[in-house]
């Protein structure tokens, strides 16, 4: 295995460029200098400690608890989060971090710093849809599948406090391997994914136990910010922004509209709530909104006070929204460098006067590493084809398949059945002057729809023929499109990771780019 790095996408997202939104920071020895230099909260060592009783579970190795150890002191973390994607799906969860632990050894190597990498599960989210699916290269039929868990159920709650249904999630987990192969590699992990799924109770331990098992060598941190044990440390970070809601609202509008109009971008960001805060996490989940009466939550009216003390007595019903996590995240870590997609970068941005107003720094923002997998069989293809791994890539396909259709297509047979429907087209024209009430233009027009009807079967069943001849090279470059692009868009943020990984694969040479990187056989 080796890497190439490619300018794919062009650095969209380059927030060097508008330090101005993000804290005056880039990931520069001035910007590390300064996150190092901050205090850290005083509530570090408990979440340290929450953190190490919840990973306790998963069996934690000698990385894992120097890590834990040095959170509790103080020491920055380097962080990224992510919904809990069925068994760990799609490959970007991965990526995101495995660019966490980049980053934590670039701050090693180049600052002599003990960064702890932290990967932050967001148990409290609720978009089911999101999560409960996978998509897989069926080898064999050469075609995209994708594979369900109880695709027509709906999870209003927390995804935290679901509960999943062992003998289907097992079902499911069969699916998922039989796309995969019969190897050493996909025996192992049915072994020790049944046992996980078998050990576990909710979608989130699930995920945390697959995540734990993969990166446990390396020391990775991780945090479910599910557990009731953090809701109950985060009780007076909740009431701070219940009670500044208003003050947050305005920030957030009044800054996105200032970061939109620097950047000339769409909002990444829409949300109509005022509040910014999620109640009845356990049955509904669903945002508060503040109405001419109060406040509004599962059909009832609270006071202010109301939901302050539901806060403190029910902290585990309450969550935030894409306002206040960022800001819930830095309330309660230390952090110095924090790694999101595309669209976290943006929507961190779009956030950056609710930090100011709150009186938060931000960390230093970056896009997280993007990775594509190049076996040897694509490498082939793209030879065969004389096709350069570049962001025109969907287009380089779309245009050999075309020429090759084209190539092989026989023009004068074409044109010659336009000339033929021309001359029916001609040939009838004199009929409709004799149109009356026996012999009616509705007749006329329906016999000579059949000719032009068959005369277009016979352009299309040409064409198809010429496509069956070529059936090989067609669905080569079909398959490398939807190997490399499927919808478009990078490999990673569509297909399940097992597809790639062969067991873990070796990060340590690489250092971190905004560049696209190739992972070759």
């Amino acid at each position: 295995m080796h890497f190439e790095t490619i300018d794919f996408s062009g650095n969209i997202h380059n927030t060097a460029d508008n330090k101005q939104f993000y804290g005056g920071l880039s990931y520069d020895e001035a910007g590390i200098r300064e996150v190092l230099q901050r205090p850290a909260h005083s509530h570090t060592g408990e979440l340290g400690s929450i953190i190490e009783a919840d990973m306790e579970r998963y069996g934690l190795t000698d990385a894992g608890r120097r890590n834990i150890e040095l959170l509790k002191k103080g020491n920055k973390v380097v962080i990224a989060g992510q919904q809990a994607g069925l068994f760990m799906s799609p490959s970007y969860i991965i990526h995101k971090i495995v660019s966490i632990l980049v980053v934590t050894k670039e701050l090693k190597e180049k600052y002599d710093y003990d960064a702890v990498p932290v990967f932050w599960i967001a148990g409290e989210d609720h978009d089911f849809d999101e999560v409960n699916h996978t998509h897989l290269y069926d080898t064999y039929h050469r075609r995209r599948v994708k594979v369900h868990y109880k695709p027509n159920l709906t999870v209003p709650m927390s995804i935290g406090f679901y509960q999943y249904d062992k003998k289907a999630m097992t079902a499911v987990l069969d699916k998922v391997l039989k796309y995969l192969g019969d190897s050493n590699y996909t025996a192992d992990l049915k072994k020790k994914t049944a046992a996980a799924i078998e050990r576990c109770t909710t979608w989130t331990e699930l995920f945390h136990s697959l995540v734990h098992d993969t990166f446990k060598e390396d020391g990775l941190v991780i945090f479910n910010s599910h557990l009731e044990a953090v809701r109950e440390l985060e009780v007076p970070m909740l009431k701070n922004m219940f009670e500044n809601h208003h003050k947050i609202d305005e920030a957030f509008k009044t800054g996105q509209s200032e970061f939109l109009s620097a950047v000339n971008k769409s909002p990444v960001i829409q949300t109509d709530t005022e509040v910014h805060l999620f109640g009845n996490a356990s049955s509904t989940r669903e945002l508060i909104a503040e109405t001419a009466s109060g406040y509004e939550l599962g059909g009832e009216i609270f006071s202010a006070a109301d939901i302050i003390s539901r806060i403190e007595k029910t902290p585990a019903e309450f969550s935030n929204n894409v306002v206040t996590r960022p800001l819930m995240q830095e309330m309660l870590f230390n952090t110095a460098v924090f790694l999101g997609g595309g669209a976290e970068v943006s929507y961190w941005g779009e956030l950056h006067k609710v930090f100011e107003v709150m009186h938060t720094p931000m960390p230093i923002v970056m896009k997280r590493m993007e990775f594509m997998h190049v076996d040897d069989r694509l490498e082939k293809l793209l030879d065969r084809y004389g096709l350069t791994l570049d962001n025109t890539i969907t287009g380089q396909i779309q245009e050999r398949k075309e020429t090759l259709i084209e190539t092989h297509t026989n023009d004068d047979i074409i044109d010659e059945i336009e000339r033929v429907k021309a001359t029916v087209e001609e040939a009838f024209k004199p009929l409709y002057n004799h149109a009356d009430e026996y012999f009616s233009s509705g007749i006329i027009d329906g016999n000579k729809k059949i000719h032009m009807n068959e005369l277009d079967y016979l352009k299309k069943r040409y064409t198809v023929d010429i496509k069956r001849r070529l059936r090989t090279e067609l669905n080569n470059l079909d398959e490398l499109s939807e190997k490399l692009m499927p919808n478009g868009a990078l490999q990673e943020r569509l297909y399940h990771p097992w597809q790639y990984l062969n067991g873990n694969w070796d990060y340590s040479p690489l250092s971190y780019t905004d560049k696209l990187t190739l992972i070759k056989s």
